[in-house]
């Protein structure tokens, strides 16, 4: 993996698990419970960054998944545009696909013993783009720290940064993340 793709990587891992609040492990009435339950139904997008959070740091990729909307797009960072679907052309941003072969490449490395997630944020507003009001827009700060240990020694990346998380309901009325806006500083 180039050091584009690997900090792409990093930067998407962290933008999807700041998706999550500070409240994952305080659900309330009608959630799944405790800490590692999911919720179910997803009918806030609260839920969904709770679930969306326990599924990263869980290293769920199934779980994971369930949280992208079908029309899932991740925006990168200027500086991490690169040609990510091997058709000659820059990508500024990729798909579900491509989410999921990153996602599920760095849940199954062994540079991903654990998954260490501060959240932090709770603004939440209908977004702009969408007149029937229906897409909100989540705007959360992270801390991420994915690491392994070696000889003692704790060994792997750490971002931090924002992102903006457009979410709607899928076909079943389940908020999903329809849209990720990268806004990581490292």
């Amino acid at each position: 993996m180039s050091c584009c793709r690997g900090k792409a990587l990093l930067m998407m891992v962290v933008t999807l698990v700041l998706a999550g609040s500070a409240c994952l492990f305080a659900p309330d009435d009608g959630g799944a419970g405790g800490s590692s339950e999911y919720y179910s139904p997803v009918d806030t997008p609260q839920k969904l960054l709770d679930n969306f959070q326990l599924a990263y740091q869980t290293k769920d990729i199934d779980r994971y998944m369930e949280c992208l909307h079908e029309e899932f797009e991740f925006m990168l960072l200027e500086t991490d545009w690169d040609d990510y679907t091997g058709d000659g052309e820059t990508d500024e941003s990729w798909g579900r696909d491509i989410e999921e072969e990153y996602t599920g490449n760095m849940f199954a490395s062994s540079d991903a013993e654990v998954v260490d997630l501060t959240l932090e944020g709770n603004t939440e507003s209908v977004w702009y783009g969408d007149s029937s009001g229906v897409t909100l827009q989540l705007v959360r700060s992270f801390d991420l720290k994915v690491y392994y240990w070696d000889e003692g020694e704790q060994k792997g990346y750490h971002a931090v940064g924002d992102a903006v998380f457009l979410c709607k309901p899928n076909a079943d009325g389940d908020y999903q993340i329809w849209r990720w806006e990268d806004q990581s500083e490292t």
